[in-house]
Formats: structure tokens, sequence, C-alpha cells
């Protein structure tokens, strides 16, 4: 049974590190939730503030991060949208070039139809809570139900079991319902504009099948008694995976309506995943480690990555190389044959997610903002400027 809601300083701390929390409006100590419904402030220094991912859609790029900042770039000049938020974003997903969400702390969800420009809440943590406390009501009336008709004392007392840990998780939640909401989402997979799965803190699993109009928990679809955290969600066609704290990996291969769960190869947290063009699975996370599968996660061989840092997210490059970041600037090549060749960018700096351009140039984002590889700073005006994100 896990403990009560923590700081969420605690949920990304093995990312990121306290200074750069602190940015996020003392995110452990706030108690006016206004930051839930305040718009994003203009800033024109965003491109080196604490951005946590970014995408290709189309031909524009768009990054997300703290404060409920995202900026996307279609020419030449990165430009700031317009949200209805300034949470910490830390996810953004399009299903096409026009439609795409983000998730953030706060159990907010947003939504742009206009390819990035504007973007508007669908869902906060108050109706995750409204949302989470019926789902868990649902299930104890189930279980009472087979308790009344079952005289199976194995069965009786996993029953009983299951019902003190979904009490236990109304407790919380009647907590949380006066003390605000503290559940931030991780992340988040868009099947079609559609079907949209979001994951984050303490188990917490939602799927919208209308556009996110409206949304549903589907928490139990994962066994994951324990609420472990789920950092990570991704996927090609219908085979879907998540990868979390205390090394949890789950796969589904209907588009997410059923999911088993895999023998994981780390019991550490893991942060990222991705696939690459042969369909091997790839996942990562806590002090450099890293595996692979080519059997859809029913195996894994582990890379030896050389390195002790925390890799937070990775892509599959048009020559076929997997590229990996994490702390202190680090960025993975592996090559075909699993041979490791590590970069180390100037800024040193926590970076979070990566993307290639069509020019070979790689973007990546984290705790500096925005950086490039081929790097646009040195070492010495990285230190000078204690930034490193130009």
């Amino acid at each position: 049974m896990r403990l009560s809601l923590t700081p969420l300083g605690v949920l990304l701390g093995a990312i990121f590190s306290t200074t750069v929390l602190a940015q996020d409006s003392d995110t452990t100590t706030i108690t006016d939730y206004d930051v839930i419904s305040a718009p994003a402030l203009s800033s024109d220094r965003i491109k080196s503030e604490v951005l946590i991912e970014v995408t290709i859609v189309g031909a524009r790029l768009i990054a997300v991060g703290a404060h409920g900042n995202i900026i996307w770039k279609e020419n030449d000049t990165w430009e700031q949208a317009k949200v209805d938020t300034s949470v910490l974003l830390t996810s953004v997903a399009f299903a096409d070039e026009s439609n795409g969400w983000a998730t953030g702390h706060h159990g907010v969800i947003i939504k742009t139809e206009d390819g990035g420009k504007t973007w508007k809440r669908q869902l906060d943590g108050f109706e995750l809570m409204t949302l989470e406390k019926r789902y868990f009501e649902q299930r104890i009336e189930k279980l009472k139900e087979q308790l009344e008709s079952t005289d199976d004392e194995d069965v009786i007392g996993e029953l009983e079991w299951q019902l003190e840990e979904l009490q236990f998780q109304i407790s919380n939640i009647e907590v949380a319902q006066e003390e605000g909401p503290s559940k931030p989402f991780l992340d988040l997979y868009a099947k079609d504009n559609q079907t949209v799965f979001a994951i984050g803190a303490y188990g917490t699993f939602l799927k919208t099948e209308n556009g996110g109009e409206s949304w549903q928990v589907i928490s139990g679809r994962l066994e994951n008694p324990g609420g472990y955290h789920l950092n990570t969600i991704f996927g090609q066609g219908d085979d879907l995976y998540i990868v979390g704290e205390a090394g949890l990996a789950f796969a589904s291969h209907d588009g997410g309506e059923s999911w088993e769960t895999l023998d994981s190869p780390y019991r550490g947290s893991l942060f990222g995943g991705h696939i690459d063009a042969r369909g091997r699975v790839w996942i990562y996370g806590l002090r450099g480690n890293a595996f692979v599968s080519d059997d859809k996660g029913q195996s894994f061989t582990t890379v030896d990555t050389g390195t002790r840092v925390n890799l937070s997210a990775g892509i599959n490059t048009e020559n076929g190389t997997q590229l990996i970041v994490g702390h202190s600037g680090t960025i993975l090549e592996v090559d075909e044959n699993l041979k490791v060749k590590k970069r180390t960018h100037p800024s040193g700096s926590v970076m979070t997610d990566i993307i290639e351009l069509a020019d070979g140039e790689w973007i990546m984002t984290g705790r500096s903002g925005l950086l490039h590889w081929p790097a646009k700073i040195t070492e010495e005006d990285a230190l000078a400027t204690q930034q490193g994100a130009q």
C-alpha cells in the first residue's frame, strides 16, 4: 500500500535538480491552485527556460515546459503559443498536423486543434479526482458483490485486501479534495485524433475515445497494485508499451484494450522508451541502464552504455542509429551492433528529449531549454551564462 501523496518534487527528482523544480512555482508548498487556470505568461527568454519535450508536427516544431509555456517554429523564428494554464507541462503528442494534446502537473490535460498555436484545458486535477473517486467506488461495489458470492477463504482474503486498498485510495482523494489536486500526468500517447491515453503518478491511467471531450479511468487494466508511477507510454500501430517506477513494464498488442505485465530486465525506475525502424523496443532509465528487445518485450538484451547517468528519452534516426539523452549533457549513439558512442554537450545540462531534423541537426530539451547538436555554445560560454541553451 502506497503512502498518501508525497511532495511533487519527488516525482521528477530523478530527472531534475531541486533548483529546477523550484522554478515550477515552488510545487512542494503551493496552496494556490490558480496556476491551473492562469494563462501562461509571455517571455522573451522561454527558449532558455525549462522545456520537457519537443516534437515534429509536419513542418512545425513544438516544445512544452515550465509555467505552461509552449513554443513553436515553422520557419526561422520560435513563437509562443497561447495556453490557458501555467502548470509545468510534461509531455506533448499529436494525432495529425492539427490535433494534439499536452499533459501537466495538477492533473491538467490541454488540447490544440490548430497545430499547436492555441491550447485549451480539457481536464484538471479537480475533475480527475472526481473521475477517480467514482471509478474506485464502482470497483468497491463489484468487489462486495464478489465477496457475497464466494465461500473460498483464499478468494475472500484477496478480495478483502483489494477492498482495503481501494478504500485507502478514496481516503487519499478525499484529503486531496480539501487540500487541492497534486497528481501530475507524466506522458500521453495519441493513437488517433479520437483515441488518446494519458499516464501519471501513482498508477494514474486515463483514456479518451472522443478526442478528449470525456475521459475514463482505466488504471485497473494494469497489474500495478502498489500504485507505482507510470513514466512513459509509447507505441507503433496496435503495439503499445508503458514503463515506470520500480521497473514496471507493460505491453498491449490490441491498441490498449488489454495489457500484459512484462518480465522487466531492471527493478529501478525506467523513464523512457521508443521503437526503432526494425520494430525493436528500447527502454532506459536510472543509472545508465538501457535495454532492447527484438520480440516485443518478451525478452531484453542489456545495452552497455558506459555511463551511470539517468537516461530520459531516445529516438531512432534516419540512418538507423539510436540516440538516447540524459543527465550531464549525455548523448548516446547506439549502432546496429549495440556499440555505444558517448557525446557530451558542452552545457552539461540535464536533457529530457531529443528530435532529429531533416538536415541531421539534433535538438534537445531540458533544464536549459533548447539545446542543439552540433552545439551552438562552448563549455566556457555555458559556465559563464549558467544556461547553456543558445
